[in-house]
Parts: structure tokens; sequence; C-alpha cells
């Protein structure tokens, strides 16, 4: 064989190994992928995030988009990293009413969906709003040291019907509603309920294995601005019905 015939044979050669080597890497990035997606729906999974775009229950309709970003990464009991900073939540509005003569109050339901992460993955998401509070300026780790907001809050009902936290009818905690001069309260994994947000109260309920977030108010509606911030914890995915 000469060299001039040679030498096709082995770039082709050449070609097809690497090749072979770029398809075995892209499917091992798929399956680390899929293997990090299953490890952010453990349940108990806390995830900071902030909202992006305002809500108002007298101007939302049922089934508009609610959407929000996480701010800090999200990892995995072995420390990697499952949903970046800056990952993009999607949820939707289940319920928003404003109140009007006749009604005892306003509200604003929302359910979590999916988180899309920035290579265009998508992560299902079944989890509920565990605490929420006030915007940007009281960050997560941010103007200061942070202030344990465990027992802070409004009433919060759980899936379960269990409740925690102060009842709603208590006096507004003196520490839960920030001063000029000292941050805001910032939120831990153990925070429940409306935190710095007079006249609000949070509770979960399933619907049609969906878990839906209500906030209530007493007053004429329910508005949560732009960058409200919030504690969302996974929960266990609802159990299959036995099979006939």
């Amino acid at each position: 064989m000469s060299y001039r015939r040679f030498l096709p044979h082995v770039l082709i050669t050449a070609l097809a190994t690497a090749f072979v080597a770029l398809t075995t890497s892209a499917q091992d990035n798929v399956a680390g992928r899929i293997g990090e997606s299953e490890a952010s729906l453990a349940a108990g999974t806390p995830i900071f995030a902030d909202l992006n775009n305002g809500l108002d229950s007298k101007k939302a309709k049922v089934g508009d988009a609610a959407t929000a970003h996480t701010i800090e990464a999200v990892k995995s009991t072995d420390g990697r990293t499952i949903l970046p900073r800056g990952t993009k939540l999607i949820g939707r509005v289940t319920d928003a009413t404003a109140r009007s003569k006749g009604d005892g109050q306003s509200t604003l339901g929302l359910t979590l969906e999916k988180a899309i992460l920035k290579d265009g993955g998508e992560v299902s998401l079944y989890a509920r709003i565990q605490a929420i509070t006030t915007p940007a300026s009281f960050a997560v780790g941010e103007g200061g040291p942070p202030r344990d907001t465990a027992n802070m809050g409004t009433t919060q009902t759980s899936p379960m019907g269990g409740r925690s936290g102060p009842p709603a009818s208590a006096p507004p905690q003196p520490n839960s509603l920030p001063r000029p001069d000292q941050p805001g309260p910032t939120l831990t994994p153990n925070s429940r309920g409306v935190i710095g947000m007079r006249g609000l109260t949070l509770s979960t309920a399933q619907a049609d294995k969906v878990l839906v977030s209500t906030i209530t108010s007493d007053g004429k509606n329910v508005h949560l601005d732009s960058g409200t911030r919030m504690l969302i914890v996974t929960q266990p995915p609802p159990a299959e019905p036995p099979a006939q």
C-alpha cells in the first residue's frame, strides 16, 4: 500500500475513533444530568428563590405564569450542584380572588412545576412554599448577620393539616418587621409562614396531586412585589394508587 493510499485510511480511522469518543462523552454527560435531576427531587431540599414578577390577586388570573430564580445553588447530599444559582423556576397561579362585599378574605394560590436549567434541561418540582418575606434588601446572607426566622411569621398550614408558628390573631412579632437601622429578616431552612409582611398568612394543600401554596389576606387583595423572597421545600411525590 502506497503512502498516499494509506493516509486517507488513517484519517478515516481517526475520525471514527473521535466520533465514538464524543458520543460516549455526550451520553455520560446526559446520564450525569439525569442523575443530578433525580437527586434534586429529594424530599426536604430547601430552595431559596426570588419572585421574578409581581403578583396581585386583583389582577392575576388562574393559569398566569409565576416565575422565580434561585439565589443560592442547590446541592445534593454529596456536594454536586443540582440547580445552579440563577436557575429559573416555573409555576402558575391556581387561585386569585380580591375581597369584595360578602367575601371574608382575598387569596392568591401558587403551584410550582419545574426548574429550567441553563443547558435547556428541565427538572420537575413537587414542592411547597414554606416561607416568604420582603424583597431584595433583606437577602439571605446580605445586609449583616442573619436573624433566625424559624419561630417568626404568621400561621402556616401544612399539606397534612398541621399548623406551625404563632396563631394568625397574634400581634406581629417586634423583630419580624425591619427597621431602617438593621437588616430585615433572613430566611433559613427552618423559616415558616409570612415574615415581615403584615396581614398575610400562608398555607399549603394538595389538590389532584398538585401542591398549592395559598397566601391569604384580610385586605382587599394579596400583593407580592417582584423580588419577594421565598423558601421553597421539596416534598415526597404523591403515592400512586394501587393497580386494579
